[in-house]
């Protein structure tokens, strides 16, 4: 499947005459951890999350300079480059990738250059949604949907069905706003594997958290550009 931004970044400009966004469609979403746990001390430890019959390690991680913080599976590492540049051929690949040991499952970030309201961002996330419907393979559209997470965070979801080689993919999608500024998130899986991994995709929205500036620099995982 092409690497949606490009679709995104090419069709921006088309995005700048946007109406006030309707505050009615925020809602919250039932929270599958607790507040407590998505203060800063959140970044301190692990948690376990039942999946199926087993439990599976979720770690913190944060990006982007520390300003960023979510959980994700212990076993998810950093895509290389060079794998990197053969999964998203596009010039504008994500800025964070991370994936399974099997490559199948990713979790990605890209900070876009999109300057944006608070209140615009609904209307946003539709234009979005109009967008992907254009121009991707839909198998099965799931919708969208403003939710407010745990960590207080205004959050765009986009979720959907798309034909890939190697089967349908699960594709969903996050956007919220981080200095002024749109970020775009996506969870990815083999539609095969949803019932299984849709309860980490749940958790990763729930733990995203926009947090203060660290005080001294951190080492970032993920992270596959300078």
């Amino acid at each position: 499947m092409n690497y949606l931004d490009e679709h995104i970044l090419s069709l921006k400009a088309k995005m700048v005459d946007q109406k006030t966004a309707n505050n009615d469609n925020v809602k919250s979403i039932q929270a599958q951890t607790q507040k407590s746990e998505l203060d800063g001390s959140m970044f301190e430890e692990t948690k376990l999350l039942h999946v199926e019959n087993d439990y599976l390690t979720l770690e913190p991680i944060t990006i982007l300079h520390g300003e960023i913080g979510f959980y994700i599976p212990k076993s998810f590492t950093p895509m290389p480059m060079e794998q990197a540049i053969i999964k998203y051929p596009s010039e504008h690949r994500p800025k964070v990738i991370y994936t399974s040991s099997e490559e199948t499952i990713n979790i990605t970030f890209n900070p876009t250059d999109t300057a944006l309201e608070a209140e615009e961002l609904p209307d946003f996330v539709e234009q979005m949604a109009d967008i992907l419907r254009s121009v991707q393979p839909i198998r099965n559209w799931l919708g969208t949907e403003m939710v407010t997470n745990c960590s207080g965070l205004s959050v765009g979801q986009i979720r959907f069905v798309a034909a890939g080689i190697d089967g349908n993919l699960y594709n969903e999608m996050l956007l919220f706003i981080h200095n002024g500024r749109v970020v775009i998130g996506s969870f990815s899986c083999l539609e095969a594997d949803l019932e299984v991994w849709l309860p980490v995709a749940e958790y990763w929205a729930q733990s995203l958290s926009v947090l203060p500036p660290p005080a001294y620099c951190t080492n970032e995982k993920g992270m596959t550009t300078p």
